[in-house]
């Protein structure tokens, strides 16, 4: 594709013609089509705000967006800007700022139109009391002042909300286009190999960062106006009283110099506090992927303690910085006034008296100003803030990306369309060009490796911390170490229709190959060439499941086709599992595919395979999780059969597997060491090493067993479906909630109506309780004594100087501003001091929450609770709902305090200064706002609590999507993937809009209706005048100022309920109840108090396992998963499992432990009934290998021992023992740092690290669920040797799909359908020929030897 091939595709849009088409219907939306008046007063929301007032309002009851306003479209024009202006040092805002350039130059215009009107206030107000003073009044004079107010004032309210509203819009539409390039970017980087950023760090910028942008502009545009506003009010000063205004412009210089020093303060404090955010919110998306790991080894309250450090080191930075925005807050009120008191002081010094008329045009010129004043700190730190988080986006948008540029593809793939589309906004131009070019290369071949020397990072391993925010100047930072190839002069031809097996040890670069040619490694100087004939269809070593139906992770995106749905279904072995569903193919998957075995998320991922048709297959050792006769099935009917004319490329530790292939590769510390077909390689001292191993064990159980003529005689299981299965049966039961029994997932909890007392009473009694709530009281009380005192003061001293001046008198000025400067600085000290105060309490609430929040979680139950609510909606909870308690909700709770101290202060001041005839239209304008209020907040609480549900699919399906980029990258879906995730952004940006609307709308009617208070104290004024001008002033100016704070308050009592709604979210999560004995720990840690568990002593020493009667289910109104069972399992000895797919072997391993309660029956260990022995002490006493590897992020030490109660000298001894000595030794010994889920490891590296770990703990009953699934033979014969002997005094429990790793077993249990069909001695079994062990190990035993 040549250059001018790449810059028109740009223009292509991302969703495909179909699509496209289908949304182009909506051409215009209910804003559009309305008419000027009803756009100009936002008439047009009416419609969703009466809908809402009248019934729950859903999604589909909201008009959808136009197509122009999708986020496809927005992303497609924003790719456009961004690529002229990347290279700049603010690129990334500019090209925002043009995508949105027409809506930010109306709100300019509009917010310049509305700082004019607030300019022209002092100067009508100076004009009125002149009038007012005048001996002979012209009623007509009047008149044009009272309407000139009243225009002014239409005119400030509409422009006010339009900029409001336009703003917002601009806000959440950067937002949406920041979490589109996010995903977008990440098509094209690869987290194994791009170090910099981890997968978690990029869900918070998603989250986190992206939601600063809301109100950037409205910030931006104020500070941008500001200098005008300052110039054009120090010029009206000079005229009012000359030469004094230099006193009150020295203070505001001083205070930009103040506002400036905090400001920097504020910076540092931010990026600090953003860091500790990334490190929470890693470590707790880390946390609650891998909770089930967690549960089983009762490392619960390790974490919980890990993680609420880092939430204390959190809250402490969280304080700091707000103690630092506390000083703005003191510069906000304290300014103001140090301006007047300055002005007025050199005022009277030069020998001034002060009057009405200059007086009270001051303080309102000064009112004007004081509102950009108060609000330029805040935007400051906003502007920070923001800042920082377009530095960390901007610099994830320029990292580096894939290096494929090593790739050439002689087919016409989707990566056309994929660059078409402009899913890249790095210099990748040139490696897009050469990755898709169309080259004459050789057709005869599928893939081609030439002089591939591979990496996975440039560098060694280097602490993630330097990544994770802007590096200090004078830190300093560790010299990189140029890392180890992992792949070595690799140099392969598969021929097409070719069946290729690659085999090797473990952590020799089998899988590594395989990321090779995806393109997901990297190259240094010597640039290697790998050419590709084909499409590929990839099946990962862990497969990727969505959180969808069955059928929707099949089909992948791709058009539903029968017959090729059931080829697909068939040659994957899913045909029985899907019929015993109650809803087939359209049975949700949970998320991850927690609802599945590990064999069943391996066949649904080779279903997908299977489905998409493509040329080239990629299977990373699919047959390792699946069961003997299903690998069978597999490799003779599906890759030598069906996809015989494919080609494919298995990864595989099975070595009888290489018998059926055509080639074979032995790879050997990232080099092939040998190749060649399976008669060559056999002769292939290595591979005969590993391959005679994998026969011993076979072999002498043969000698003594007669071969059996008729395999096909023996009784097969049936498939089944496992215990974790989303459908159920038939039941009498009907739930009493909304949480369904035939679904998987939950529906999240949503509220209906208004927040209730008992929120409000809790965030109260959480907030510092009523004797808190009565000091805020008593401050705020103070602090309107003094704003009216000052108020009240000012007026009577003009009011004296007035008669002074008449009478000849000699006023004593200084006597009366030093009365006016204690009362009005007060009152900015006691802002202050409150605001501190609030911002302590409240954030000890926020911290307090979310320990709560995660003492909840961390102890929740697996099955009822983990496996049906996606990480997405508790990491919802946990970054956005909490971000609103830790720096929202506090200043909202607070302004709204002020704001209605401020009306009341007012609305005295207005009574106290005219008359109290004054109070009947205030009275019917507070009815009026009463009114509308109840009306608008029906909607306006609806509106929140649907955005807010809206918005956990998007992170949910944003994280799904992270999590399985390889998948997505290998099947070229990431334009699908990018149409979900915009679709996604659609449906909330749609309930927003209208959010927004009806807030705007509000403020209009708010704002318009207050005309009736303005025009009634205006007119008492002019033609009723009270005998005192100072009085008549000061009317004048708090009247002006009247519906603002009504408006204000209104405002901010929505805010605030809006706000209580993320708190009611959280307080959700702080009552999710705890699994069976762990209530009484977890009461104590919402107490913030120490909990101890009363153990059995020196329990258990045998380890003997009985059960009685013992029957469990998943969830109540499923199907029973064990059934009725009674077995004895005797001390030390070692058991293995055996049945198909789904037939309740790992269910045995869950309800020891106690993941499942029993329905009836019990189980007993030695001698005691489990259910009545403390949990923890019965999961700390048992060991658990599980079938999925699992790793955190940090040393390899901290991986084998979490809690750091081994020595070093022991770690290293259950290293050696577990093969894991040779990686330790050629990286960083104990300290070897391991990435995210483990991913700079190979899946049996991992496996080993786990390995090692249930070695070192070393209990007396030991579960191990398919340890050595991924292992290749000669490293699994080391293990099992290693398990054999450091388990020899523990009871043992196996379970295994390939059957020669459990024939050294005492006894084996043979499981059907949750029932024991057989349990006794391993060999007697054996040579009982009707037995089914003796079939599943003769169909075993027969694959071998074919």
């Amino acid at each position: 594709m040549n250059q001018e091939q790449s810059r028109v595709s740009l223009k292509a849009p991302l969703l495909n013609q179909n699509e496209e088409d289908t949304i182009k219907l909506v051409n215009k939306s209910r804003r559009n089509r309305a008419g000027i008046i009803s756009q100009l007063l936002f008439t047009w929301v009416y419609g969703t705000i009466d809908i809402a007032s009248k019934v729950t309002l859903e999604n589909d009851m909201i008009e959808d967006l136009r197509f122009q306003d999708t986020s496809e479209q927005l992303y497609y024009r924003f790719l456009k800007q961004f690529e002229k202006r990347k290279s700049k040092k603010n690129g990334l805002l500019y090209s925002l700022i043009g995508v949105s350039l027409r809506q930010c130059m109306f709100v300019f215009i509009v917010m310049l139109f509305n700082v004019g009107t607030s300019l022209l206030n002092p100067l009508l107000i100076k004009w009125i009391i002149e009038y007012l003073m005048k001996e002979e009044k012209e009623t007509q004079e009047g008149i044009i002042l009272i309407f000139s107010i009243i225009g002014i004032r239409i005119i400030s309210v509409i422009c006010q909300q339009h900029s409001f509203y336009q703003i917002r819009l601009v806000g959440y539409d950067w937002m949406g286009i920041l979490s589109m390039a996010l995903l977008g970017k990440s098509m094209n980087v690869s987290y194994q190999s791009n170090k910099e950023h981890t997968s978690g760090q990029i869900l918070n910028y998603m989250q986190v960062d992206t939601m600063k942008l809301q109100w950037f502009g409205w910030y931006l545009s104020q500070i941008m106006l500001m200098p005008l506003q300052i110039g054009i009010s120090i010029y009206m000063m000079f005229k009012f009283i000359g030469i004094a205004f230099l006193g009150g412009l020295g203070v505001i210089i001083l205070t930009a110099i103040f506002n400036i020093y905090v400001g920097k303060i504020i910076m540092d404090y931010q990026i600090m506090m953003m860091k500790n955010k990334d490190m929470r919110t890693n470590c707790a998306n880390e946390i609650f992927q891998q909770i089930k790991f967690i549960k089983v080894n009762a490392y619960e309250e390790y974490f919980r303690s890990k993680l609420t450090k880092l939430r204390n080191q959190e809250i402490k930075t969280i304080k700091t910085r707000f103690f630092a925005a506390c000083l703005t807050i003191l510069s906000l009120w304290l300014s103001p006034m140090l301006i007047l008191n300055a002005t007025f002081l050199i005022y009277v010094a030069i020998g001034n008296d002060l009057t009405p008329a200059n007086t009270f045009a001051i303080i309102s010129l000064f009112q004007s100003l004081q509102g950009p004043l108060l609000f330029l700190p805040m935007a400051i730190n906003a502007l920070i803030e923001t800042n920082i988080s377009f530095k960390r986006i901007q610099r994830f948008l320029l990292t580096n990306e894939l290096m494929n540029d090593c790739i050439t593809n002689s087919s016409q793939s989707n990566l056309d369309l994929l660059q078409k589309k402009g899913l890249t906004v790095n210099d990748s131009t040139t490696q897009i060009s050469s990755q898709v070019m169309r080259t004459e290369i050789d057709n005869d071949f599928a893939i081609k490796i030439e002089n591939g020397t591979f990496y996975w990072s440039s560098y060694k391993d280097q602490p993630q911390q330097q990544h994770n925010t802007l590096t200090n100047k004078n830190q300093k930072v560790d010299p990189l170490v140029e890392s180890e190839p992992i792949l070595k002069n690799i140099n392969i031809r598969i021929e097409k229709g070719q069946f290729v097996s690659i085999v090797g040890d473990v952590g020799s670069g089998k899988s590594s190959l395989i990321q090779a040619m995806l393109g997901e490694m990297i190259y240094k100087e010597d640039k290697p060439r790998i050419q590709i004939n084909g499409s590929f269809a990839y099946v990962s070593q862990k497969a990727w499941i969505q959180n969808a139906t069955v059928k929707e992770n099949i089909l992948f995106g791709l058009p539903f086709d029968q017959t090729k749905y059931d080829e697909a279904i068939k040659f994957s072995c899913l045909k029985e599992d899907i019929k015993i569903l109650v809803k087939r193919d359209q049975t949700m998957i949970g998320e991850k595919g927690v609802n599945l075995s590990g064999g069943q998320k391996a066949r649904v991922s080779l279903a997908r395979a299977i489905y998409s048709n493509c040329d080239i297959y990629l299977l990373d050792d699919p047959i390792s999780a699946v069961d003997v006769h299903v690998a069978k099935f597999i490799i003779y009917e599906c890759l030598n059969g069906y996809l015989k004319e494919k080609t494919r490329i298995l990864v595989t530790h099975a070595l009888n597997c290489c018998q059926y292939t055509d080639y074979v590769y032995l790879m050997e510390n990232g080099t092939i060491a040998e190749q060649g077909t399976f008669t060559d390689i056999k002769q292939n001292q290595q591979f005969k090493n590993i391959y005679q191993k994998f026969y011993k064990d076979t072999k002498n159980d043969e000698e003594s067993q007669e071969q059996l003529n008729d395999v096909e005689q023996v009784p097969i299981l049936e498939l089944i479906l496992e215990k974790k299965q989303s459908s159920q049966k038939d039941t009498l039961a009907i739930p009493q909630n909304k949480d369904e029994i035939d679904e998987l997932m939950l529906l999240e909890d949503r509220n209906k109506g208004s927040i209730s007392f008992e929120i409000l009473a809790t965030y109260i009694r959480m907030t510092g309780g009523v004797l808190f709530a009565i000091f805020m009281i008593f401050m705020l009380l103070l602090w309107d004594a003094c704003y009216i005192g000052s108020s009240l003061w000012m007026a009577h001293w003009t009011q004296q100087a007035s008669e002074d001046l008449i009478n000849g008198e000699d006023t004593n000025n200084y006597f009366y501003l030093t009365i006016f400067s204690v009362l009005s600085l007060s009152y900015g000290i006691l802002a202050f001091l409150r605001q501190w105060v609030f911002v302590i309490v409240s954030c000890n609430q926020a911290n307090n929450i979310h320990n709560k929040m995660v003492s909840c979680l961390m102890y929740a139950p697996q099955c009822q609770f983990f496996e049906r609510v996606p990480l997405g909606r508790i990491m919802n909870r946990l970054t956005k709902d909490q971000n609103v308690l830790d720096s929202e909700l506090h200043w909202t709770f607070n302004w709204m305090l002020v704001q209605v101290f401020l009306l009341l202060a007012n609305t005295f001041l207005n009574i106290y200064t005219s008359s109290p005839w004054v109070a009947i239209p205030m009275v019917i304008y507070f009815f009026l706002c009463c009114k509308t209020y109840i009306i608008y907040m029906t909607a306006s609480r609806e509106l929140f609590r649907l955005e807010a549900i809206s918005k956990s699919p998007i992170l949910s399906y944003f994280s799904e999507s992270i999590m399985g980029i390889t998948t997505i990258r290998a099947f070229q879906r990431q334009s699908q993937i990018m149409n979900k995730h915009g679709n996604n952004q659609d449906i909330n940006r749609k309930i927003f809009l209208e959010q927004i609307a009806a807030n705007a709308w509000f403020g209009l009617i708010l704002g318009l209706s207050s005309f009736m208070v303005n025009t009634t104290a205006i007119a008492f004024c002019m033609f009723y005048s009270t005998n005192n001008p100072a009085f008549a002033g000061l009317l004048m100016t708090y009247a002006s100022t009247l519906d603002q704070n009504i408006n204000g308050t209104v405002q901010c009592l929505g805010q605030v309920e809006n706000g209580l709604i993320s708190f009611e979210r959280c307080v959700a999560y702080t009552k999710v109840k705890p699994e069976k004995g762990y209530e009484a720990a977890v009461k104590r840690y919402q107490n913030n108090q120490n909990y101890r568990d009363q153990y059995i002593p020196q329990w258990p020493k045998n380890g003997i396992i009985e059960y009685k009667n013992y029957s469990v289910q998943y969830r109540e109104g499923l199907p029973l998963a064990l059934k009725k069972m009674s077995i004895i399992i005797n001390p030390r000895e070692k058991i293995g499992i055996v049945g198909r797919t789904g037939a309740g072997k790992s269910t045995i391993t869950l309800t020891i432990l106690r993941i499942l309660e029993a329905i009836n029956g019990q189980l007993l260990i030695d001698g005691h009934d489990i259910s009545t022995i403390s949990l923890k002490q019965l999961r700390e006493s048992i060991t658990m290998i599980m079938q999925d590897p699992t790793l955190f992020s940090g040393t390899i030490r901290d991986n084998i021992d979490p809690l750091n109660l081994r020595t070093d000298e022991e770690v290293l001894q259950a290293i050696n023992k577990c093969c894991l000595t040779e990686l330790i030794e050629s990286r960083k010994g104990l300290e070897t740092h391991i990435n995210d889920h483990g991913d700079n490891l190979s899946a049996g590296e991992k496996q080993l690290v786990c390995i090692a770990r249930a070695v070192l703990k070393k209990s007396p009953i030991v579960l191990i669920d398919e340890a050595t699934a991924n292992i290749d033979i000669d490293t699994e014969h080391k293990i099992q040797d290693t398990i054999q002997n450091a388990f020899a005094d523990c009871t043992v429990i196996t379970i295994a799909h390939r059957i020669n790793t459990i024939l050294h077993c005492d006894k084996i249990l043979v499981l059907d359908k949750g029932e024991v069909k057989e349990f006794g001695l391993t060999k007697e079994l054996l040579n009982q020929t009707n037995s089914l062990f003796n079939g599943i190990y003769q169909e075993a035993l027969k694959e071998q030897n074919h």
